[in-house]
């Protein structure tokens, strides 16, 4: 189901494409979703592992866009130069946004990982931060997954909204 679906009230837990995906305004969908969000008519659960990965993300996108990018391993060439790190801010603006949308922060826990997400990995084949998102999700009961990531699809224990009207 696309993102235009969540029935208004849905709990959901987001995934880190998603939220890229409407900041770099290739999906109309997440742009609108977060909108809902930010109106109170969807409530929007970031699990910790989310949180640090968009962090992670937007870092090196400020950089690259800054100090041009390297094709080979960036998070390893820019670590080598805590100078330009210290000159970066715009990432940090963008995601204490996210708070102003209303977007909940959700810690995982040692069972998150020790004992579903391993679970949940053995069970779908999904990456580690997959599994976490997923065992946040079926912890906290939401009524939807909301992430563009194909490995999520075989998931029966919740629904999963996707995107359906990406451009890249």
């Amino acid at each position: 189901m696309n993102l235009d679906d969540i029935p208004t009230g849905s709990l959901c837990v987001i995934d880190t494409n998603v939220l890229v995906y409407a900041e770099q305004g290739v999906s109309g969908q997440a742009q609108r979703f977060l909108r809902r969000c930010s109106k109170g008519e969807l409530v929007g659960v970031l699990p910790q592992t989310v949180w640090q990965e968009l962090t992670h993300r937007l870092m090196l996108a400020e950089a690259a866009m800054k100090h041009g990018s390297s094709r080979s391993n960036p998070a390893a060439r820019l670590a080598e130069k805590p100078e330009i790190i210290r000159g970066l801010s715009l990432y940090q603006s963008k995601v204490r946004n996210l708070l102003g949308l209303g977007l909940r922060f959700e810690s995982c826990t040692r069972d998150d990982l020790l004992q579903s997400a391993f679970a949940l990995q053995r069970r779908y084949g999904l990456l580690t931060n997959d599994s976490v998102i997923l065992a946040v999700a079926i912890r906290l009961e939401a009524d939807g997954l909301v992430s563009s990531d194909k490995g999520f699809r075989s998931v029966d224990e919740i629904t999963v909204f996707a995107p359906s009207d990406l451009r890249i």
